[in-house]
């Protein structure tokens, strides 16, 4: 991160729509070093109103041996919750190589995927192999684009979860507004998944709000 630049001022940064993924990328390999402080727990909680939603869908005895797939990883900040919580079977999915490097230093990801999650398959997963795939402060202007849904669902088994944490007002932002709600119902409606949950977080970040998405596969 240059000197001087707050970490207020690098979120700002990699969220400006138009930036090539590339460019996304590189952001956060620099801001690496300072995310842990820029988010930290007291601003942020994201990681752990997700892993709150882990909780609900998995009972406490399968806890140990479902398969969670973290998408945007990051420095691992949801693993760590979800360790915390009795998960122990847990992989990481984020571009960004300094991310998952910090992610790899709390030892609880048994396998790291250093890719973008797009529409596109990904080349390291196969269908129906994870019973949770989840994310939290993945989606924004320049990150996860809505289409990534379809992804998602390729990922999870018959009956497994997809839980999506994120800002509230991401959703009338010119990338999802009228698209990635629109989405979520169509894939509903053509009996794809059922929504499980939607709720509002409120100081999700700051005094910002947030809202979860928990959906089950068909």
């Amino acid at each position: 991160m240059n000197t001087g630049e707050t970490g207020n001022d690098v979120m700002k940064k990699v969220y400006t729509p138009g930036k090539a993924k590339e460019e996304v990328k590189s952001i956060y390999n620099i801001w690496a070093d300072t995310y842990e402080i820029d988010l930290n727990p007291g601003r942020y909680q994201g990681p752990l109103q997700a892993a709150i939603e882990c909780c609900e869908v998995i009972p406490e005895a399968n806890k140990k041996s479902a398969l969670v797939l973290d998408v945007a990883a990051g420095t691992g900040f949801l693993g760590k919750e979800l360790q915390l919580k009795g998960f122990r079977n847990l992989h990481a999915l984020d571009p960004s190589t300094k991310m998952l490097k910090k992610a790899d230093t709390k030892n609880v990801y048994q396998k790291f995927i250093n890719e973008f999650i797009s529409e596109e398959p990904l080349i390291q997963v196969e269908a129906d192999t994870y019973d949770i795939v989840a994310s939290c402060g993945g989606m924004g202007q320049g990150h996860i684009p809505a289409s990534a849904l379809w992804e998602m669902l390729r990922i999870t088994r018959k009956g497994g979860f997809i839980i999506l944490v994120m800002r509230e007002e991401y959703l009338r932002h010119p990338e999802y507004d009228g698209i990635l709600e629109v989405l979520m119902e169509n894939m509903e409606e053509t009996g794809k998944w059922k929504m499980i949950k939607k709720r509002i977080i409120p100081k999700y970040f700051e005094e910002k709000e947030g809202v979860v998405f928990v959906f089950e596969k068909a």
